[in-house]
């Protein structure tokens, strides 16, 4: 990966020189991404700024005292993005069509559920807006919910569990007919995780890269059967 830094004090035109290199390297044909530094948060100029590099870079990330954040220029999967979130729980926005998760069905009245799949659903809700918030008695409720039924599927849909999709798997668990430990993807003999999250491996694909590494290993001096764990710092 080539790369480089443009640096000075402030008003030297940094942004400028930046977003016109990104610009002539984008129209070379390079996917250009950019890393931005601010001192002070992006809010005002900084945020404006990083907008301006959004429009012309494949992706874009920023960090400062305050906050960190990567954007992208094209839709990333949600196995993608989970990996890079620090977080205990995750709360989606939006996402109709993933079915890895159970949701919460936000509706305006009777019988608009149906394109939204109801069978994932763990509540439905009506709808609220500025004017009209949820109560803190629903919020409660809703939080214990989410601490109490909320998971997520590796979303590979690998057939392991019986079904043919994961969301069939999903309605199921949230219809009480099975539990998340029946996720085979998530209970082979080989595990990964990337930055603290643990990958969803098709159980096919977690044997084979299992047998290949251990015979691999089995060639090395001081090598004994038993579990084996490698870290690779990337």
């Amino acid at each position: 990966m080539k790369a480089i830094a443009i640096v000075g004090k402030k008003k030297t035109g940094k942004t400028t020189m930046g977003l016109a290199l990104v610009k002539k390297l984008t129209e070379k044909g390079y996917k250009v991404g950019v890393l931005k530094h601010s001192h002070h948060g992006f809010d005002g100029a900084e945020g404006a700024d990083t907008e301006e590099y959004k429009k012309i870079a494949s992706c874009v990330a920023a960090y400062s005292p305050s906050e960190s954040f990567v954007s992208w220029k094209q839709e990333r999967t949600v196995q993608d993005l989970i990996p890079l979130m620090d977080a205990d729980v995750i709360v989606m926005e939006g996402g109709n069509k993933v079915g890895w998760l159970p949701r919460v069905i936000m509706v305006r009245e009777d019988n608009d559920d149906k394109e939204f799949y109801p069978e994932l659903a763990l509540k439905q809700i009506q709808a609220c807006s500025p004017e009209n918030p949820p109560s803190d008695e629903l919020l409660e409720e809703l939080a214990d919910l989410v601490m109490d039924k909320g998971f997520i599927l590796p979303g590979l849909n690998c057939g392991a569990c019986g079904r043919e999709f994961c969301m069939d798997f999903v309605a199921d668990i949230v219809a009480g007919k099975a539990r998340v430990s029946g996720c085979q993807a998530m209970k082979t003999q080989m595990s990964v995780t990337c930055n603290g999250a643990e990958l969803g491996f098709n159980p096919f694909v977690a044997d084979m890269l299992s047998a290949g590494i251990t015979a691999m290993l089995k060639q090395l001096k001081g090598y004994v059967p038993g579990d084996i764990e490698i870290t690779i710092k990337n």
